[in-house]
């Protein structure tokens, strides 16, 4: 198991004190358009990637065989951008098309042939994607619509790529409460600014969730999930309530024209918001203004109301000190 050890590197998600549904995608600061990331805890969320891909290999990657061509192109742009942010962990040696790919934090060495699906165990992004801890969703750009035809996702927020494989944008996200508001379809402006992404400028937004005692909710399995959720109580939510933060990249493949959703996701026990007094303060303040639709599509509603108790506590407890 796994969390943010740095708060200085936790993406906090909430900035105003009251609950407000938010799908605002903002173009990435030149400096940021690297996504790469080597955290404290690399070594482990690499290691439960790997496990939950080999346990569930038919679950957690999907794909159609049209795609190869594309992931190609994506595990080029990956080793790209990870040699060039982390020169001292990562390196690349190409040979014409014999290329050998190195991870020096795992002493790992890959060769292989680009382009050849031969030269390697598995497709080409389920192949590079065990070397980062994102998770990566590939949309299809295709008849003014976004279609998900690839995905590696390992630490899901109530998704399969099981399920949602051949999807549209707008089908995908039509369960999702108030993305019809003063007569605007939320979700018709959002895939339509996403279909003005171009390659070099990618969009970024942050999400966030609350869960139970677990990094990882495939609808999959939620027979094992689905249960645990029952077990929080006033007393122990600080320790088995985590919040979970999606911070999410939209880039433009520059030769398939396809659209890669990258998700970095982190994890924050309730019972560490006491270190940071103002963001205690604006967690409780926003979940106890969260509506019952959106924390129902979010699966919290089975143990909102006892984080919520405990997150009181936490804040007149602070106050008192």
């Amino acid at each position: 198991m796994f969390k943010s050890t740095n708060l200085d590197q936790f993406t906090f998600p909430w900035k105003k004190d009251t609950y407000r549904y938010s799908n605002d995608l903002v173009e990435l600061e030149k400096e940021k358009v690297n996504f790469v990331k080597i955290t404290p805890e690399y070594k482990a969320q690499i290691k439960s990637k790997r496990e939950k891909l080999k346990a569930q290999e038919k679950v957690r990657f999907l794909s159609f065989p049209h795609t190869i061509e594309m992931q190609w192109e994506i595990l080029e742009m990956l080793i790209d951008l990870a040699v060039e942010k982390y020169p001292e962990h990562f390196s690349i040696e190409r040979n014409g098309d014999h290329w050998t790919f190195r991870n020096f934090i795992l002493d790992e060495k890959e060769e292989f042939i680009f382009g050849d699906d031969t030269s390697i165990p598995y497709e080409p992004l389920d192949y590079i994607g065990r070397h980062f801890h994102n998770d990566f969703v590939l949309m299809v750009n295709r008849e003014d619509n976004l279609h998900l035809e690839v995905a590696q996702v390992s630490f899901a927020a109530l998704f399969s790529p099981h399920w949602n494989l051949g999807m549209t944008f707008d089908e995908i996200h039509g369960p999702v409460p108030f993305v019809s508001k003063d007569g605007i379809d939320l979700t018709e402006r959002v895939r339509k600014f996403l279909l003005t992404i171009e390659p070099g400028k990618p969009r970024t937004r942050v999400n966030w969730n609350l869960m139970a005692d677990r990094w990882d909710v495939n609808y999959e399995t939620m027979d094992v999930w689905g249960p645990q959720r029952g077990r929080v109580t006033s007393e122990n939510a600080g320790e088995l309530v985590n919040i979970r933060v999606e911070e999410q990249w939209f880039i433009r493949m520059s030769r398939s024209n396809a659209i890669l959703f990258v998700l970095d996701t982190q994890f924050l026990p309730l019972e560490d918001l006491v270190k940071r007094p103002s963001w205690l303060e604006l967690a409780y303040s926003n979940l106890s203004d969260i509506p019952k639709p959106m924390a129902d599509y979010k699966g919290m509603t089975p143990f909102l109301p006892q984080s919520l108790e405990y997150l009181k506590n936490l804040v007149e407890s602070v106050k008192v000190k």
